[in-house]
């Protein structure tokens, strides 16, 4: 059983682990930068916004972004 949750987790990309972490632990804080600070959740949705951005932009798979 061990074994095959490793396996699981090892076919999951960054964001996806992402995704588990802010609905496991909405409010805790997952960046600290100087005076400000943000929770999972928070961190969760900006980004979210941002590839909704980029992809109205027309921005897919594989292309790079600076």
């Amino acid at each position: 059983m061990l074994e095959t949750l490793k396996a699981a987790r090892a076919d999951l990309c960054i964001h996806e682990w992402f995704e588990i972490q802010a609905l496991r632990n909405p409010n805790v804080v997952a960046l600290i930068f100087e005076d400000s600070q943000l929770t999972y959740r928070e961190l969760n949705t900006r980004a979210n916004q941002l590839a909704h951005r980029l992809r109205s932009l027309g921005v897919g798979p594989d292309a790079l972004v600076g």
